[in-house]
């Protein structure tokens, strides 16, 4: 297991998230719409992150991401979250295609702060034990998406850093500068 791929608590990850989406609205602002659509994205990312690192699943690539991201909505029955995380995976393609608007990219700022908000909730309660909503479909993606999920691989995530450990990871929010002498 190298090093790098040790896991942050789902609690930094939210952080991250937070600051991400903070920042992406400052991009924004200042008309950086490629920069924005990119935090945003980054934002959504660490907010399935944090959820998947409570689940000890695999969260090191973008599909990964995506399948978590599905999977929890799909648990949930909460179809909306499936709508809204795809709209973030457009503004990442944004990014490098940069065909989208300023206003839409305000909309997919919106609906990932709705995201991220859901998503702590979410983690923060018990799994749904009754899966009676799901369509014969539905189970098997789920068991698929899972198997990938809890897959062994050599991106998988080692354990968590220890509380002293995390104190000594670069800080999420940058230090406020500091008056010139």
């Amino acid at each position: 297991m190298t090093e790098h791929l040790r896991a942050s608590p789902p609690e930094r990850y939210e952080e991250i998230s937070q600051q991400l989406l903070e920042q992406a609205q400052e991009e924004l602002d200042r008309g950086d719409i490629l920069q924005a659509s990119e935090k945003m994205w980054g934002a959504t990312a660490h907010a399935v992150k944090a959820h998947s690192q409570q689940r000890g699943w695999n969260y090191h690539a973008h599909g990964n991401i995506r399948d978590a991201a599905n999977y929890i909505a799909t648990e949930r029955n909460r179809r909306d979250l499936v709508f809204i995380f795809a709209a973030t995976e457009s503004l990442h393609s944004n990014y490098y295609e940069h065909q989208l608007e300023a206003s839409e990219v305000q909309v997919g700022l919106d609906y990932s702060a709705i995201y991220i908000q859901e998503m702590a909730g979410i983690r923060l309660s018990e799994p749904p034990t009754n899966q009676d909503h799901l369509t014969l479909i539905e189970r098997a993606d789920q068991e698929n998406r899972l198997r990938r999920l809890t897959r062994e691989s050599r991106f998988s995530h080692g354990p968590e850093f220890n509380p002293e450990e995390v104190a000594d990871l670069p800080p999420v929010r940058p230090a406020p500068p500091t008056a010139a002498r």
